[in-house]
C-alpha cells in the first residue's frame, strides 16, 4: 500500500488497535515524537501549534510536550473549547496543562484580535494540527480565520498529516487551505498528495513511521 485515502487512514489506526493491540495513546505518542524529531531539527526559536479537537490536535499536544522537554518554547493556540476534547486527545491535553507551557484560547469572537497580537518571524514555526485527514469541505470558523492568519505569517509552516483544507482523497484545496512548506504525514502518503494542485499546499512531504507494520494488518 503506497498511499492511503481517508477511510484507509482510519482503518489503519483501528486495525492497529484491534488486531495488534497497539493502543491509541501509543500511536499518538509515536506520531508526536516522530514529528518533534523533525521540527526540532530546524532549530526554531518558538513553535506555535494551531489545534482543533480530534487526533490531529492530540498529535499537537504531544508535539508541544516533547518540544518542552527539548527546551523549545511551544505555544498552543486552542481553537475549540477544552470540554469538547475527548479520548486520547483529551488525555494528552490534560497532561499538557500540568506543564509550563502557554495555551491561548480563541474562538469565533476573539480569534482575529488574539492572533493579530502574536508576533511571528522567519525563525519561528506555525504547526497545523487543526483538521487532519477527516477534514472535508471549506473550513469553518474559527479554522478559516486561523488558516488565513497562518498563511500571511513569515513563520515556517508545517502541516501534521495533511494541510487543513486539503481533501485527503482528491487533493483538491478548499477555501482557504493551509499552505505548508513541509507536511509530516503518518504511515504512508495520502492519495490526494499525488495531484499536482496539492503540491503547492503540502510542500515537502515526509512519511513518518509510528510503529504500525502495514504488512501485519488484515487486508
Amino acid at each position: 500500500m503506497t498511499a492511503l485515502n481517508r477511510q484507509q487512514s482510519r482503518d489503519v489506526d483501528r486495525l492497529a488497535i484491534e488486531s495488534l493491540g497497539i493502543s491509541g495513546l501509543t500511536l499518538m505518542e509515536n506520531a508526536g515524537r516522530a514529528c518533534t524529531d523533525i521540527i526540532a531539527s530546524h532549530e526554531f526559536s518558538c513553535v506555535m501549534l494551531l489545534c482543533g479537537k480530534g487526533n490531529n490536535a492530540g498529535d499537537g499536544f504531544v508535539i508541544a510536550r516533547h518540544l518542552l522537554t527539548r527546551e523549545i518554547p511551544a505555544i498552543i493556540i486552542q481553537l475549540v473549547p477544552p470540554d469538547s476534547l475527548s479520548g486520547d486527545a483529551l488525555t494528552n491535553y490534560e497532561i499538557l496543562t500540568k506543564l509550563p507551557t502557554t495555551i491561548l484560547f480563541v474562538d469565533e469572537t476573539n480569534i482575529v484580535s488574539a492572533l493579530d497580537e502574536l508576533d511571528t518571524d522567519s525563525n519561528m514555526a506555525i504547526i497545523d494540527c487543526m483538521m487532519g485527514t477527516g477534514g472535508q469541505g471549506d473550513p469553518r470558523p474559527p479554522f478559516r480565520q486561523a488558516i488565513d492568519w497562518a498563511n500571511r505569517q513569515p513563520a515556517f509552516r508545517v502541516a501534521i498529516d495533511i494541510p487543513s483544507g486539503l481533501d485527503c482523497d482528491t487533493g483538491q484545496p478548499s477555501t482557504p487551505t493551509f499552505q505548508a512548506q513541509q507536511t509530516l504525514t503518518m504511515v504512508a502518503m495520502k492519495t490526494g498528495f499525488s495531484r499536482q494542485v496539492a503540491k503547492s499546499f503540502t510542500g515537502n512531504v515526509s512519511v513518518l513511521d509510528i510503529g504500525i507494520p502495514l504488512s501485519s494488518l488484515p487486508s
